[in-house]
């Protein structure tokens, strides 16, 4: 049995290879891939769903953090000075992903910057846009689900550095970032002017009172290749360069066939709600072609599915074969092994039996022995309890006696008492009578 799984699952794992290995990303990567690729990675969230996750390893890092803001023709522009942001902040939407952390989501349509703002009286803050927002060139940003940016993703300044070189080293520290965001009005204005997305954001004049600087405006110098960036000179820069790819030229620049990281742990983003990224081809040739090579590989999958279920019935077959002849000598077996059993379980009933009889003998004897005990025992104890009341009589009765004789005792001695009184009373008078005749016979004799 245990084959048969292991042969089963390998077939699946091939099959699934099979097609893994026909299936690959065309449009979405292409010029994009090129560009990105020495800076993160590129990995599959969902079935034809690649986003690009940065190698990041700074805390607190979030997208259109370093750079500046510059106002040109096109509204607020974001000179960024980090490698990759020539392509992400200009192109497509950056979101967090409890798992994966930052990702970007790739677009084809260019703005200056894809951010959303908030401000008050002195603080101004930006946070990048979201895939569900989507720009229509009749309506400007919509969005296409309720989302609601953590504060935590918003860089704030106040407005008297807003357009320096070097703004974000006077970001808002996070600890005291919430009691700001709390206070703050949300705003975002794109246009659409002469074929080109144009960020309006918060008004030019008004940064420019509450900051009390003179705010110019800057034109954009636009280049078809990356090369042609001037890198080397981040925040003093009069020439502005930036990469400016239409639709046409972007799939013209894709590679055809890459290979993708593909990631079993789908995003949290709710993709069946973003718009964004779902490029046409060019041609309906090109279309068709690809319509007819998804077509053919599910039906090479599908027949390849069948073989492989056609050969898993026939050997799951033979195991029902097996199984069956196996059960078969089994009952064989066991109907053979039931007058065995039922003799033996009669010669364990019978020494059962004679064990209860014994048993039952021993018990009878206990009890009889038992209650012979206890009439011993209740006799003994009325025996004790004559024995204990003669000897409370008899020693009732000596005390009686002792008692008398104390009485008789007692009234001897008064007699005795008694008669040596009057003895010696008796002894006295004699001697009185004789003191006085002995007085009479002197005073006798005197005369």
């Amino acid at each position: 049995m245990k084959r048969i799984i292991i042969f089963a699952v390998v077939l699946f794992v091939a099959v699934n290879f099979n097609a893994e290995a026909k299936r690959h990303h065309h449009g979405v990567g292409g010029y994009f891939y090129t560009e990105l690729a020495p800076y993160g990675s590129w990995i599959e969230v969902d079935y034809g769903v690649v986003v690009w996750r940065p190698t990041i390893i700074r805390t607190h890092w979030t997208p259109y953090n370093v750079g500046r803001w510059i106002w040109t023709y096109d509204g607020w522009y974001w000179d960024s000075y980090e490698p990759f942001g020539h392509v992400t902040y200009h192109y497509g939407r950056w979101y967090y992903d409890d798992y994966y952390g930052w990702l970007w989501y790739p677009d084809y349509e260019w703005a200056p910057a894809w951010v959303e703002w908030r401000y008050d009286n002195n603080y101004i803050g930006w946070a990048p846009l979201h895939p569900y927002a989507v720009f229509s060139v009749s309506v400007g940003i919509y969005f296409t689900n309720t989302y609601y940016t953590p504060y935590s993703y918003w860089n704030y300044v106040n407005y008297a550095n807003f357009c320096d070189p070097y703004v974000y080293n006077y970001y808002v520290e996070p600890g005291y970032k919430y009691r700001v965001h709390s206070g703050t009005k949300y705003r975002h204005e794109y246009t659409y002017r002469n074929g080109r997305v144009q960020n309006i954001g918060i008004d030019v004049n008004y940064i420019s009172k509450r900051s009390g600087q003179e705010i110019r405006q800057r034109d954009l110098t636009r280049v078809r290749d990356s090369r042609d960036l001037n890198r080397d000179s981040f925040g003093d820069r009069d020439e502005i360069r930036t990469l400016d790819l239409k639709r046409d030229e972007l799939v013209k620049n894709d590679l055809g066939r890459m290979e993708i990281k593909r990631e079993n742990r789908k995003t949290s983003l709710e993709l069946d709600k973003v718009q964004i990224g779902r490029r046409e081809d060019v041609t309906t040739e090109k279309r068709e072609d690809k319509s007819k090579d998804r077509n053919l590989e599910v039906r090479t999958n599908n027949q390849t599915r069948k073989d492989i279920k056609t050969g898993v019935d026939k050997i799951f077959e033979q195991k029902r074969t097996e199984t069956k002849r196996n059960t078969d000598i089994n009952e064989n077996r066991k109907n053979d092994n039931i007058e065995t059993r039922k003799r033996e379980t009669g010669k364990v009933s019978n020494q059962n039996e004679n064990v209860r009889n014994n048993n039952d003998f021993s018990t009878r004897n206990e009890n009889q022995v038992k209650e012979q005990n206890r009439i011993k025992t209740n006799e003994s104890v009325e025996l004790n309890k004559k024995r204990q009341e003669q000897n409370t009589q008899v020693k009732l009765e000596n005390n009686r006696v002792t008692n008398n004789d104390q009485v008789k005792r007692n009234e001897v001695k008064e007699q005795s008492r008694n008669d040596n009184q009057q003895n010696r009373n008796s002894e006295t008078k004699v001697n009185t009578d004789r003191t006085m005749e002995k007085g009479n016979s002197r005073e006798r004799s005197r005369r």
